[in-house]
């Protein structure tokens, strides 16, 4: 019986995956670049853009990952980096132009 993608245990640990890796790039970001804290107090445009890029900056993690499992055949694990990946972006969208 075949199990549904949704059921493997691969699939989650890619969610996860995707959920941490980029909090944890923005967060050695902003530790290695302290002075990125001090742009929050700027104009309210500087600051989304520079957000942006940031957690853009995140994704990157995301995508190394993402061709790392494709290589060693781990595709569960790659489709839940990406939809991870998908929906970050989607909120980096709606955060960057309708807020």
């Amino acid at each position: 019986m075949k199990k549904s993608v949704l059921t493997a245990p691969l699939w989650w640990l890619g969610v996860f995956l995707g959920l941490v890796m980029p909090i944890l790039g923005v967060f050695l970001m902003l530790e290695s670049r302290p002075e990125l804290l001090g742009i929050q107090n700027f104009e309210g445009a500087v600051v989304k853009q520079i957000n942006v890029q940031i957690i853009t900056l995140g994704l990157i993690i995301n995508a190394g990952l993402f061709f790392l499992f494709l290589k060693l055949n781990k595709e569960l694990l790659s489709q839940g980096l990406l939809l991870m990946t998908v929906l970050y972006l989607v909120a980096i969208f709606f955060y960057r132009f309708l807020l």
